[in-house]
């Protein structure tokens, strides 16, 4: 039995190969900065409760926050817990997102989810990326950045009146509840990705466009453009925000000249199919 795993920072999505049979299960994500390895522990054995998981010889888990080994062991460690006859395999899940888009083709690859990030992919492995700064100083284009930029219009009075009203009545926040939920609740970071929903309900409204625009040229410019590509290198993504907002997003991406790939909302069936082709090579 094989188990690849791809955890964002809000959810984790499962998929369990048994000879030809797949299972998918689900789980909140298992992101390293939010999570330790207790916490990972009991999120893992209670959505693996109906699964006889000592058949368990493989394990791929490809997570956001897994960037280097002290945090990487912090899910390896409860995993282990869970886990104990499988050889367990941590990775970046921008490695998971490259594998899943690109397929065993070189180009960029970027996720675009909660937060982003991307890479320049070889086919197999990643052969230049850059480390993110997280979705309080990075994550440009993801669904954080999209709900930054939304709450930061409504705290400073920038936002039209229409859509200002749309936003009372949907969510009835003040300011007080909003910076309490940033700077005093847990994962804020999930809470700024939710307004992408009100986003996309908005997203003709020409204050919208503009911000979605906005969010995804600083994308560009602070990711993207840092590679050094070959012209014609495509750009493939993964992730809810590059799926649902992905006109937008071919629409910057040919303002830079960089030609769009395939966009997977999410990898998991993807990389499922990596793993299965692997096995079968």
């Amino acid at each position: 039995m094989i188990v690849v795993a791809d955890s964002g920072s809000s959810k984790t999505d499962w998929r369990i190969i048994d000879k030809n049979e797949i299972q998918q299960i689900s789980s909140i994500g298992l992101n390293p900065d939010f999570v330790n390895e207790s916490q990972v522990k009991d999120v893992v054995e209670d959505a693996f409760k109906s699964i006889n998981v000592n058949e368990v010889k493989q394990l791929f888990f490809y997570g956001s926050g897994s960037s280097s080994k002290s945090r990487k062991s912090v899910v390896n460690n409860g995993l282990e817990k869970v886990f104990l006859n499988a050889k367990i395999e941590i990775e970046h899940d921008l490695l998971g997102a490259a594998r899943a888009a690109c397929g065993r083709n070189r180009g960029l690859a970027a996720i675009l989810g909660t937060g982003s990030n991307c890479c320049l992919f070889d086919g197999e492995n990643i052969i230049k990326s850059y480390r993110s700064g997280g979705y309080i100083i990075g994550d440009e284009g993801g669904g954080v950045d999209f709900g930054k930029r939304i709450i930061k219009a409504f705290i400073e009075d920038k936002m039209p009146i229409d859509l200002r009203d749309k936003f009372d009545f949907r969510y009835k926040l003040n300011v007080d509840d909003i910076l309490k939920k940033i700077y005093k609740e847990d994962f804020p970071n999930r809470f700024l990705a939710s307004f992408s929903n009100f986003i996309y309900q908005n997203k003709n409204h020409p204050f919208i466009v503009e911000l979605i625009s906005s969010s995804f040229r600083s994308f560009f410019e602070n990711q993207v453009l840092r590679f050094t590509i070959q012209k014609g290198t495509p750009m493939n993504a993964v992730g809810s925000i590059a799926y649902f907002y992905h006109d937008y997003f071919r629409a910057i991406a040919e303002e830079y000249s960089i030609p769009v790939g395939n966009i997977i909302e999410k990898p998991i069936a993807a990389l499922t199919l990596y793993h299965q082709s692997l096995n079968l090579d």
